[in-house]
């Protein structure tokens, strides 16, 4: 246990010496946020935050690995795993970085995305079964591949779009990261948990910067590293314990990110809209539209991850129908949220398919 306190001590206190830094240096080199009409926040602001999250990880694990004790070496003989995974996250997290200088087109990052979750899967971290004891024991047989590509990419994407606002992903993912420690300490996987509790770290010093009134934003080299980060671990878990709460869990704990891209890009393709085409439709969008602040926007996206990932928890204990009832009607409620604001309505949906196929 104190070798995962230490990690995400270590790694906060990393992130919070390295930010100011950063900030100093984008600003040197005018690295600022581009100013669109899609974004909320007025002045110029530094945008590569997310290179403190990456090196605060990346040395926090490197410092583990090292350790004579049991955990480092439980590190050590996965060394083939964790490396496919950190070097795939880097990969995506140097794509972003080179964005954030010089914009790269789309379809480069995605294929980029796509050659990372490619290594990925290549090393054996495949989501190959679900089981719901009791009930049924779902094999993906082939598609564990093309499956756990479209989770890491889509969630990299999810996690990218959603970062729009003030401490928004930054504080989602950090949630979603204790989610996964948690998840992993249950089943446990002592790698996982210190990559989780190492980036967890990462983005709490993160946020003390980036937290509304933010002084620095993370970049897409941050956004994109924690959605591929995130995404990979969620895999890595569901791969070794194979239950359902293991898939389940993260994915409720990413439910705003997740739903708010499925829903925009339902409306954009019903729309006849272009699917990356940026747009002020967003979950966070919406609710500033409703005369929310900035920071009320992010701390209510922060209670409702939590009360998610606070009742999914329930999911570890039950069993068989039980658990599928729970993780249903979170997902559920979670949908009827973002009915309310107005992100979603079925018949709006379908009336706009229909129109576009007919």
């Amino acid at each position: 246990m104190k070798t995962y306190i230490l990690t995400y001590l270590g790694s906060l206190v990393m992130s919070l010496i390295l930010t100011p830094a950063i900030i100093a240096l984008a600003v040197r080199y005018e690295l600022f946020d581009r100013a669109e009409p899609r974004k909320v926040h007025s002045g110029r602001i530094a945008r590569i935050g997310g290179l403190a999250i990456f090196i605060s990880m990346m040395c926090m694990v490197a410092a583990v690995y090292l350790l004579p004790n049991r955990i480092g070496e439980n590190v050590r003989q996965l060394g083939t795993k964790v490396l496919a995974l950190l070097g795939g996250a880097t990969l995506v997290f140097v794509t972003g970085l080179v964005d954030d200088i010089k914009p790269v087109k789309t379809w480069i990052k995605l294929l980029t995305q796509t050659a990372a979750a490619i290594l990925v899967c290549a090393f054996g971290i495949r989501i190959k079964v679900i089981n719901v004891p009791d009930l049924f024991s779902l094999d993906f047989g082939v598609f564990s591949w093309p499956f756990t590509i479209l989770w890491i990419v889509g969630v990299t994407n999810a996690v990218n779009f959603i970062d729009g606002l003030d401490g928004l992903a930054a504080g989602i993912c950090a949630i979603a990261c204790g989610t996964i420690a948690a998840l992993a300490i249950y089943f446990e996987q002592t790698v996982l948990c210190v990559m989780m509790l190492a980036l967890a770290g990462g983005l709490t010093g993160f946020l003390f910067f980036n937290f509304n009134p933010a002084k620095i934003f993370m970049g897409d080299c941050g956004s994109l590293f924690l959605g591929f980060t995130i995404a990979s671990a969620t895999v890595m878990c569901t791969a070794k314990s194979q239950a359902l709460v293991g898939f389940a869990l993260p994915l409720l704990a990413m439910g705003i990110p997740i739903f708010d891209t499925l829903f925009i890009m339902l409306n954009r393709f019903g729309d006849k809209k272009p699917v990356y085409m940026p747009d002020t439709e967003h979950f966070h969008h919406r609710l500033l539209r409703l005369g929310l602040k900035q920071r009320h926007v992010a701390v209510l996206a922060y209670i409702v991850t939590l009360l998610a990932t606070g009742a999914g928890v329930f999911l570890m204990a039950t069993r068989s129908v039980r658990s599928i009832i729970m993780f249903v009607s979170i997902l559920v409620l979670i949908i009827l949220i973002f009915h309310v604001i107005g992100a979603v309505g079925v018949r709006q949906i379908m009336r706009a398919l229909q129109r576009k196929y007919h």
